[in-house]
Order: C-alpha cells, then sequence, then structure tokens
C-alpha cells in the first residue's frame, strides 16, 4: 500500500486511482477525502458546522452524501461522532495478492503451480482476512486443505447469519 501525504491528507494511491472499484463517483470520492482530512482521518468529531464552512454545502448536501457513503459501507459513524473510514483504514487487515503469493512460497517451501495460485488467488478475490489465512496456514502448509479450512468456515458463518439451513425454520414453519 503507498499512501501520499498532501499537507495533513493521507490518502491510499491505490484508492486515489481506483475510486471507481467502490462504486464511487468524483463528487463522492472528493468529499470522502475532504471529511477525512477535516476530521485528520476519524480523530477529530464530526462537526456540520465545520463541514457548512470549509466545504461550501448545505447541511442538506452534506447529510446526503454522507448518507450515501454509508450506505455504501465507506464509512460509519460512531457513537463519539467521530468517522470511522472503513474504505481507507482495512488495507491492513488484507494481503496484497503479491504478498498472498509470497507468503504462501514461503510457507510451502515450493514454487506454486498454475493450479496453486489460482486457488491462492481466489483467496485474495473472496478477501479472506491476513489473520483467517494466517490461521488456516499454521493448521496445514498443504494448499488444497487451507483452502478447504478457509470455505468451511465461509460456509459456517452464512449458516449462522441465516439462523437456519437454506433460510427455512424447518421446526416453525
Amino acid at each position: 500500500m503507498i499512501n501520499i501525504n498532501i499537507k495533513g491528507l493521507l490518502v491510499d494511491a491505490d484508492f486515489l486511482m481506483n475510486y471507481t472499484s467502490h462504486n464511487l463517483s468524483g463528487e463522492e470520492a472528493m468529499f470522502l477525502l475532504q471529511i477525512s482530512y477535516l476530521t485528520k482521518q476519524g480523530k477529530i468529531p464530526f462537526s456540520m458546522e465545520v463541514f457548512k464552512e470549509k466545504l461550501s454545502y448545505s447541511e442538506d448536501q452534506i447529510f446526503s452524501l454522507l448518507d450515501i457513503l454509508i450506505k455504501k459501507e465507506l464509512i460509519v459513524l460512531l457513537p463519539d461522532s467521530r468517522i470511522d473510514f472503513i474504505v481507507l483504514n482495512n488495507k491492513d487487515d488484507y494481503y496484497t495478492l503479491r504478498e498472498l503469493l509470497r507468503l504462501v512460497e514461503k510457507v510451502t517451501g515450493k514454487i506454486l503451480t498454475s493450479k496453486e495460485m489460482d486457488i491462492v488467488s481466489s483467496w485474495f478475490e473472496r478477501k479472506y482476512t491476513k489473520t483467517e489465512i494466517d490461521e488456516a496456514l499454521t493448521i496445514s502448509k498443504n494448499i488444497s486443505y487451507v483452502n478447504g479450512i478457509l470455505n468451511n468456515k465461509v460456509s459456517k458463518e452464512i449458516k449462522k447469519e441465516s439462523g437456519t439451513n437454506l433460510g427455512y425454520d424447518w421446526f416453525n414453519k
């Protein structure tokens, strides 16, 4: 991750170049960067007065843009009025594809085959966290087995979220 520091504004270069991959318009991306700067990356609590003064937006425009960012799950308003910039902060929770491939080659002690590279690439695409991958790699060095561990963990989480199998309550109809 390359960060660009522009007079107090810390910006992930990947976000700057690929904000459309987060389903953001140019205006929304610029607003996100502006509020990140005004709140010092979420360290200073949200203040409508400061936002209105510095951004020259109406209160309705600010609430509308904040609502868009919240619905897109890019920011979260915390109980103490601070803003958590999820899209800008969670880069350290995930491996880059290059880091992940190097890690797996190091752990397994061999150069990966094309099939193994496809499996490892799928971990990156499915956005498994560093913790999940590290835990699975401590259990086994076999890539297929690690893949099974990661996929099994995801399927268990889906079942927990739904509360029932296939989304149907078999006992209480």
